[in-house]
């Protein structure tokens, strides 16, 4: 019965929360997701949005955490 029961958590940890674009201006991506740091994840977000914008690559700058929330948001520059 223990088995059944943890089953469900485990299966919840190992989802990928994809990161959200929350502010671009065409010199700096932010994103925001759940994650604690820099994950390929968010660069590749950055990367793709950077390059839809005309440049030709996203390089990580900062993180801010919110504690009430539980979200991060990562700044990226595009160069």
């Amino acid at each position: 019965m223990r088995f059944v029961l943890a089953l469900p958590i485990v299966a919840l940890s190992a989802c990928v929360t994809t990161p959200v674009v929350s502010d671009y201006n065409g010199a700096s991506v932010k994103l925001v997701d759940y994650a604690s740091g820099k994950t390929p994840e968010n660069q590749a977000e950055a990367t793709r949005i950077c390059k839809a914008g005309g440049k030709q690559r996203a390089e990580y700058a900062s993180s801010s955490y919110n504690s009430y929330t539980y979200q991060s948001q990562h700044l990226y520059l595009c160069l």
